[in-house]
């Protein structure tokens, strides 16, 4: 007769082998996570087209592959499709506004405690998802506060003075620390304050047609390029337009506007679409109505590689040559 070990019959045992394997599988979950944050952030990256301001190259509802690495090594090209978070414009709502009456310094304060509102993006209109953290917009470095007077009218309703003339600030790491915003103004005055992102909310896909250097001409639907080392300008041949497009970039110019000359860090970006894309043609601030033309390179998230979903149109994406 054989006797079962003190170790094999004690109840502890089952307890422990369970332990080591639910300690493996969350080890592994947790590499995995880590490979996918790592890959994401530096390598590549997916994302779905929405719109059709790239057609024919890239199609709405496409999913894509960017790479990020490229832009980690080296810098953006002519001709890149890219993925990028765009310039605040006037389309996109303010993240907070807010009245305050300056005191008897001429100061006003807003605490940031204070606010914190709901973000405006799909997701967060479901009850259950707009409960986490990632839902709640908050005053970040970085966000620009445009602040003007309030006047009333004999009806004691509030009249809106032009947001042109109204004054421009941006949030830095001294006011995040002090936990409050502070204005200078007028005595006793009642101030309409609004902060807007220092970015917008969604990303766009565009390609790059001028890079640090370049001068571009847009006449008579067509776009020309003067490179930084050149001394005159060369009209693009842009292959990748479809019938539709090619010679058709048009756009209104305002009395003054000549040619962009992009600056340095900054890039001049238009759709395929060109009848069709909200691009370096008509981007405007949110408030003073002053053009910005150009997509900051810090804000280009990476290089269209490939589409990837339909199976059916599963293609790479090449780089469009811009130059003769």
């Amino acid at each position: 007769m054989l006797k079962k070990t003190s170790e094999e019959s004690s109840p502890r045992r089952p307890l422990k082998e369970i332990g080591l394997f639910l300690a493996d599988i969350l080890y592994n979950a947790v590499i995995i996570i880590v490979l996918v944050v790592l890959i994401r952030t530096f390598l590549i990256s997916p994302f779905r087209v929405i719109g059709s301001s790239m057609a024919d190259t890239l199609k709405n509802n496409e999913f894509i592959l960017i790479d990020k690495l490229n832009y980690h090594l080296g810098e953006p090209e002519r001709g890149d499709t890219v993925v990028f978070l765009p310039p605040i414009t006037n389309k996109y709502p303010h993240k907070f506004e807010e009245s305050i009456v300056f005191g008897a310094s001429g100061e006003g304060v807003l605490p940031i405690e204070d606010l914190k509102t709901e973000k405006n993006v799909f997701y967060c209109q479901n009850p259950l998802v707009r409960l986490f953290w990632f839902c709640q917009d908050e005053v970040e470095k970085g966000d620009l506060i445009y602040f003007r007077p309030i006047e009333e009218s004999k009806a004691d309703s509030l009249i809106d003075r032009s947001w042109k003339q109204a004054e421009k600030k941006v949030v830095n790491e001294a006011d995040i620390k002090a936990g409050q915003l502070t204005f200078l103004g007028q005595e006793g005055q009642s101030y309409l304050v609004r902060i807007y992102s220092s970015t917008g909310p969604e990303y766009f896909v565009k390609r790059i047609i001028g890079v640090p250097g370049d001068t571009i001409r847009i006449e008579n639907g067509r776009v020309y390029l003067k490179m930084v080392d050149g001394n005159e300008f060369i009209e693009l041949e842009e292959a990748y337009l479809n019938d539709e497009n090619a010679f058709s970039t048009y756009f209104n110019k305002t009395p003054g506007m000549g040619d962009f000359v992009v600056p340095e860090g900054y890039n001049f970006v238009l759709g395929d679409n060109r009848g069709h894309s909200n691009d370096s043609r008509h981007w405007f601030s949110p408030i003073d109505e002053q053009y910005t033309p150009f997509v900051d390179s810090n804000n280009i998230r990476g290089k269209v590689l490939i589409v990837l979903w339909p199976p059916n149109d599963l293609r790479l994406i090449p780089a469009g040559v811009l130059e003769n």
